[in-house]
């Protein structure tokens, strides 16, 4: 499910900028912070005018704000959890709150003002767990970044997240922030054809798999990134620690070698998922002929086309984040089982 696009929605955040004054709500909103011991934190950071940060689930639909930063008619937020990381030096205005663990939320940064800067986002937050959430904007662009952050070995740790952005299925169709997404039209033969036509003709040779590229290290590599940790570490482990590290450091490489096609398999699949929804008519204006060269006539195929080109790049980015993670895990699971950690602060960790 798509979220709203809400660089094009300045109604919808100055009607939610506005509930927030009019309702007395401007210090700290109406969602409250959840109260388990184990709660996770978020902080979120941004320097720019009217930002909001709003708090969405299956039993609030229309939202729970944490309050008002950067306003004119408001001081500067005081809502705070008592996170274990700092804020980032260059911080004007920020907030924290806490998040209930392990339960699905869909959560809305934003600015306003003659035009809108925002993007939502859904998360699970961890037990115990730390983010940070930051919104920034300049000539031509508006970014939100999402980081899980912590303390380790005395030093503040951020490690970028990809952001998804499911929506709340509960919620669809329930109000502009989640509109009712269009159901899947029955394939038939002609139909098939020009949605394989259209995913065809945008996919370029940059996004296609390269069989001749090996994917598993040389032997005389792999033994000098081992002999470098083994420097590093100044103390002995057994010959079993190093043949997990090599076949680790395999498994590590073969992943990255096949991110090429399973993010081409989620492109196409995505493609084919939106294009299911027009009808045979809107079908047959959004074919692209056989030259790849050439562009969508139609505007609306055109934005799509797009639209599309930079969902490539998101999912790119995503497969590639979630194969570090698994080597990371994989690595930090090795340092864990051989106690690597008690004796070596630089050790492998999955934050």
């Amino acid at each position: 499910m798509l979220a709203l696009n809400f660089q094009s929605s300045r109604a919808v955040a100055t009607v939610a900028l506005f509930s927030v004054l009019l309702g007395g709500c401007v210090v700290n909103g109406t969602y409250p912070d959840a109260t388990q011991p184990d709660a996770a934190k978020l902080r979120f950071v941004t320097s720019m005018q009217n930002s909001t940060f709003s708090y969405f689930d299956a039993a609030h639909c229309d939202g729970q704000t944490t309050g008002a930063l950067n306003n004119m008619f408001t001081s500067d937020s005081q809502r705070r959890v008592g996170m274990s990381v700092a804020p980032p030096a260059d911080a004007k205005d920020y907030l924290e709150i806490k998040l209930k663990p392990d339960q699905d939320a869909y959560l809305l940064a934003q600015a306003g003002g003659y035009s809108v800067c925002g993007s939502g986002f859904n998360l699970r937050p961890q037990r115990g767990a730390e983010y940070e959430v930051t919104l920034k904007a300049g000539r031509g662009y508006c970014l939100t970044t999402l980081q899980r952050v912590q303390r380790i070995d005395g030093k503040d740790v951020r490690m970028p997240m990809l952001l998804d952005r499911k929506g709340v299925a509960a919620c669809e169709g329930r109000n502009a922030f989640f509109p009712k997404v269009p159901p899947a039209l029955p394939d038939t033969p002609h139909r098939v054809t020009l949605i394989d036509q259209i995913i065809g003709s945008s996919v370029i040779a940059s996004m296609k798999p390269d069989p001749a590229k090996p994917s598993i290290s040389a032997p005389d590599k792999l033994d000098k990134l081992i002999t470098e940790r083994k420097a590093k570490l100044g103390f002995a482990l057994p010959d079993d620690y190093w043949t997990l590290y090599r076949q680790n450091l395999i498994a590590f490489e073969e992943d990255m070698a096949a991110n090429k096609g399973e993010t081409l398999k989620r492109y196409t699949e995505e493609y084919r998922v939106r294009l299911q929804r027009l009808d045979d008519k809107q079908l047959e204006q959004w074919a692209l002929p056989e030259d790849k060269s050439a562009k969508p006539a139609n505007a609306a195929a055109f934005a799509e086309y797009k639209a599309m080109a930079i969902y490539y790049f998101q999912i790119s980015n995503r497969v590639t984040f979630e194969t570090v993670g698994r080597h990371l895990e994989r690595m930090a699971q090795m340092d864990q089982q051989y106690g690597v950690c008690a004796r070596y602060s630089d050790c492998w960790r999955n934050i």
